[in-house]
């Protein structure tokens, strides 16, 4: 058995040195400063951050949550994906068994894995482990991530590479740089044959505990034993939605040797110190963790790598090359060792100066590619020219000139024509199983009247066939699988079969997706959908209670409606609506819906335009003269739809301030004479918009707001317990209170500086008046035909490529449907028109967000359609 130490390096860095001089506590706020731009600038849920500055900790500072909204802040411990920031320590590991006279980097992988080949066999015998390491193998950036994100998936690192010999190289063998993955995995299972032990074992043997690396972890563990791990976020809307959540085992993945490991800020400090002191000792031993030889070859340069107009603007950069898992470059004129990782809502940054013994390393659990490029950028600079360092709103205001000055600004996607789901019949010729050598089988078949594409082994992987014009996509079911397919067939004839080739929808996006590998062939015809038994409405009803048990009990609670054919088939109520008093949720419990308010406004402002009291193409200007000169062109149409580019209010309203109102978002509005973008040429979700739609719901029609809704809408419907609430005016029966996880117990959060605002999120209303509003909604008792045709039919694009917006509704394939957030409430409605189906959840607590339970929801009285 290899053990080459078990003691740790070094005392766990657990705070920072404080400033010893005027000097370095300016650099010590200028840090402050670029960590509160990016946190603000981009709406991060959390980071943590760390520097080392001539061998010591300098700074660190953490903030966030966990969960947004959970309460469980982050800090020095918290786990988070380092992503490819992984792959150092897979070099690590391998250099630690060069060191023992384990492996050579110039020994054949055929020596440790036969069955190792390439698509060449000349490729496959020259093929030696540095260049696993080094991204030369002439293969396509990215090839064959597909068997390994999105996870979970069923794909073995046997499968991975058996894999291998399917994908074709777009250039010679060790010729260019282009990012690989695969191979790293073939470099973990190397290091596996060579020391005698999986890679997981290895790396906990030979890197963890060696270096001191404690709270680190690669593998199956468990979750809440572990504790403290942060959650990936996705950016919906206006917030920040958990998405792809560790299930309680988080399980053991097959691309662990490439961005697998999980470290917290204090184990990559410890990591940083050991790399900026190579002589550094494990504790207990009289010689360095690594040789100076290996030290020294992971750091040399082996594959040139491209350099960018912005590397050599920003940095006056001369070089830039790969080493064995780490990225080489120049910064006005210091050698910098670094990499970067990104892996579903977890976005990192290993960054080390070797002489000057300096770097910094920072992780952020929300989508952060831009914040990524701005610290980097700001922070290298605070140690490589400290007094000439600009600040992080300078590369802020650098990326947005280069949206500005891009030929084709904003995701690729806002061009596409609107989607609509493709029918079997006019997919007749296309219907079957198909096979591609390395992905395996797929399936484009009719399921319940739609056509699905469904993936054997890669379950996220299933979506509906949606027609955008004259094309096909893939409109896929889960949010974490973000780059669409086009789906491009070649009918049968000559003897061959009809074949399949996919291509990104979004040519700038990941390049793990890397659909161009694909080559499908149809292999049979579909099979008939499996007859699933239709669960009685007890039966239903049981599984609605399992999967809503974490409400029951003396917990904050929630409130389930669902609807089918107008008749409610689940009304049930779960937990407390006060925890204070003990009072049980109810179907008559009434929650602040949040965002789920935008389609009441929505709907007041089409009211008046059936009467003619406004016309939907007014300018905002017209109704509120009060608003800068800069918004003439922003109509209500673009405020229905988020398409005006009018500044977020929020960004202005301190979160200890006093309460805002409507009229208050109207004046700090006035003073911001500039948007985001000219209107009507991109989308932002916007509660400013609907906090100023709601003013002019009241300038239109001669009533608050509050008693416009009252009387248009919620006395003509019987909703007679919802209420836009006005404190001091009027009441809220039954009330709901919001509360929010404080460790094992919740705290009331019921009310922020923001929640007197009530065009954008102010309605308290039950499932029981939602009931008689949804009801409405499928006829003229309300709104006429063509009003209800304005509010569900595609207006834009939003900034999910999945999601589409009309007027206070979000539509996605065949479902209308919208969610709310705010203090200490998380609510969502899903509705399937055609098919006359209603999901409601409503909580009273900050998490988790109900949208993918309402879809397990809709799955019991949908099956077999996969999520919508």
């Amino acid at each position: 058995m290899l053990v080459l130490g078990t003691a740790a390096c070094v005392d766990r860095p657990v705070a920072a040195v404080p400033p010893t001089s005027d000097t370095h506590d300016t650099r010590y706020k200028n840090f402050d400063a670029i960590f509160d731009a990016v946190m603000s600038e981009y709406h991060l849920p959390g980071m943590a951050l760390g520097v080392i500055e001539d061998g010591k900790i300098t700074y660190t500072r953490t903030a966030g949550e966990l969960v947004s909204g959970g309460g469980q802040a982050i800090n020095a411990d918290t786990l988070f994906k380092i992503a490819s920031n992984t792959k150092a320590m897979t070099t690590g590991l391998l250099a630690r068994l060069v060191d023992a006279g384990k492996l050579q980097w110039d020994d054949p992988v055929v020596k440790y894995l036969p069955q190792f080949q390439m698509s060449e066999p000349w490729i496959t015998r020259e093929m030696r482990v540095r260049d696993l390491l080094i991204h030369n193998s002439g293969l396509r950036e990215g090839a064959g991530d597909l068997m390994l994100w999105p996870e979970p998936n069923l794909f073995t690192r046997q499968d991975i590479i058996a894999g291998l010999r399917y994908l074709k190289p777009v250039q010679s063998f060790r010729s260019h740089y282009a990012y690989d993955n695969l191979l790293y995995i073939v470099a973990g299972e190397v290091a596996a044959a060579a020391g005698g032990a999986s890679y997981e074992e290895l790396m906990r043997r030979e890197v963890f505990a060696p270096v001191g690396l404690t709270r680190c972890r690669v593998g199956e563990f468990d979750r809440d034993t572990v504790g403290n791990v942060a959650q990936p976020h996705m950016w919906e809307g206006d917030r920040n939605l958990v998405y792809d959540r560790d299930p309680p085992r988080v399980p053991a993945i097959s691309s662990a040797a490439a961005g697998g490991v999980r470290c917290s800020l204090n184990d990559m400090l410890t990591w940083m110190r050991m790399w900026l002191d190579p002589e550094l000792h494990p504790v207990g031993q009289d010689h360095p963790w690594l040789s100076r030889a290996q030290h020294d070859a992971l750091w040399s340069a082996h594959t040139p790598m491209p350099m960018s107009e912005r590397q050599k603007r920003w940095d006056n950069g001369h070089f830039s090359a790969y080493g064995y898992g780490w990225r080489l470059s120049d910064v006005d004129g210091v050698l910098r060792v670094s990499h970067t990782g990104t892996l579903g809502g977890m976005y990192s940054a290993f960054t080390l100066l070797p002489e000057k013994r300096s770097g910094f390393v920072f992780m952020i659990n929300g989508e952060g590619s831009r914040a990524r490029t701005v610290l980097n950028e700001a922070m290298v600079k605070q140690l490589t020219v400290p007094g000439d360092a600009p600040p992080a709103s300078w590369y802020i205001e650098q990326l947005k000139d280069e949206d500005r000055n891009s030929a084709s600004p904003g995701p690729a996607h806002w061009s596409l024509p609107m989607r609509k789901l493709a029918s079997p019949a006019s997919m007749t010729a296309w219907l079957g199983r198909y096979r591609d050598p390395w992905f395996g089988e797929i399936s484009i078949c009719e399921r319940d009247r739609h056509v699905r594409f469904d993936s054997v082994k890669s379950p996220l992987m299933t979506g509906d066939v949606m027609r955008v014009g004259e094309r096909l996509l893939v409109d896929w079911d889960d949010v974490s699988v973000d780059v669409e397919p086009w789906l491009d067939f070649t009918p049968a004839g000559s003897g061959k079969s009809a074949t399949l080739t996919l291509t990104k929808s979004d040519p700038e996006g990941d390049f793990s997706s890397d659909y161009e590998d694909l080559f499908f062939t149809r292999v049979g015809a579909c099979t008939p959908a499996p007859k699933v038994a239709i669960m009685s409405d007890t039966d239903a009803a049981r599984h609605v209670d399992d999967l809503m048990r974490s409400y029951a009990g003396d917990v904050p609670g929630a409130s389930v409606l669902v609807l089918r054919n107008g008749v409610p088939v689940i009304q049930h109520s779960y937990g407390l609506a006060d925890l204070e008093q003990h009072t049980p949720a109810s179907p008559a419990t009434n929650y602040r819906l949040a965002s789920v308010t935008k389609q009441f406004t929505a709907a007041a402002i089409l009211l008046l335009n059936e009467a003619n009291k406004l016309q939907l193409d007014d300018p905002v200007r017209k109704w509120l003269p009060e608003l800068p000169e800069v918004t003439q062109p922003v109509t209500i149409r673009h405020l229905l739809t988020h398409t005006g580019g009018l500044i977020d209010y929020e960004d202005f309203v301190p979160d200890d301030g006093p309460q805002v109102h409507d009229a208050d978002v109207l004046r700090l509005l006035a003073t911001q004479n500039r948007t985001y973008f000219k209107a009507g040429s991109s989308y932002r979700y916007s509660n400013s918009g609907y906090a100023l739609l709601a003013l002019i719901v009241g300038k239109a029609s001669g009533q608050r707001f509050a008693a416009f809704l009252h009387d248009r809408i919620f006395q003509p419907l019987g909703m007679n317990a919802t209420v836009a609430f006005e404190d001091g005016i009027s009441t809220v029966s039954n009330r709901a209170y919001g509360y929010s996880a404080a460790g094992n117990a919740w705290r009331r959060t019921d009310q922020s500086s923001t929640s007197a605002v009530l065009g954008d999120g102010g309605i308290y209303t039950s499932i029981n008046d939602l009931a008689k509003w949804d009801a409405a909604l499928y006829d003229d008792r309300l709104l006429s035909a063509e009003s209800r045709r304005l509010a569900f039919t595609p207006a834009t694009h939003t900034d999910n490529p999945s999601v589409d917006y009309g007027f206070g509704w979000r539509v996605t394939g065949e479902t209308l449907w919208h969610s709310g957030e705010t203090m200490g409430f998380r609510n969502v409605i899903i509705r399937y028109p055609e098919r006359r189906l209603t999901i409601i959840v409503l909580t009273n607590r900050n998490d988790p967000e109900p949208y993918s339970t309402a879809l397990a929801i809709a799955q019991v009285f949908l099956p077999g359609t996969g999520r919508p």
